[in-house]
């Protein structure tokens, strides 16, 4: 089971918000966020077009999730909404079950202020304490300088660059980079 305690923050403009894991009835909440999330955020794989996930995939993406040993969703909350959301997944062959990535988002007006710092610790601190893991992975947009800051402030280390790995057009390329955090 992918769970972590519920632990409180204050964030920099000192509002308290929770993080706690992902359960499956906030799938309507989560799915609301996500909507929003890929309509303003500049560097997510997923364009608005392409995002059609419905209540009930949301639910079951997160009751699967909270039912294996190998994954965790979390989220961040303000005010009874969800102003972050980090999900990791493991490997689900044995020979790399050892490993997993994750993805992570912060809402726009929240972002700056240590909420992705406080989701990421709690992952980590969570691999750290799980049998089965023992690197954490991302990649990450090699223009989003903010995230690989925050990345490196926390341990993870660079493993490689995919070159234009992203295309947005036509004209318009980004690279990928591949951090790493080993917990063990």
């Amino acid at each position: 089971m992918g769970f972590i305690q519920p632990k409180h923050f204050v964030n920099n403009k000192g509002e308290p918000y929770t993080v706690r894991t992902a359960l499956p009835e906030d799938a309507e909440k989560v799915l609301r966020f996500n909507q929003t999330i890929i309509s303003e955020a500049p560097f997510l794989l997923t364009t608005e077009a392409e995002f059609k996930v419905s209540y009930e995939q949301q639910k079951q993406f997160i009751k699967q999730i909270f039912d294996d040993n190998g994954k965790l969703a979390i989220v961040a909350e303000y005010q009874n909404n969800i102003i972050g959301f980090l999900d990791f997944h493991n490997g689900h062959k044995k020979r790399i079950q050892h490993q997993g990535s994750f993805g992570m988002s912060v809402a726009d007006e929240f972002r700056n202020q240590g909420v992705g710092n406080a989701m990421l610790s709690l992952l980590l601190a969570w691999a750290k304490e799980n049998p089965l893991i023992e690197k954490v992975c991302l990649e990450v947009f090699a223009e989003n300088t903010n995230a690989i800051s925050l990345y490196a402030k926390v341990g993870f280390v660079e493993e490689g660059r995919k070159v234009k790995a992203i295309k947005v057009n036509e004209d318009i390329y980004y690279d990928l980079i591949s951090m790493t955090y080993f917990t063990k």
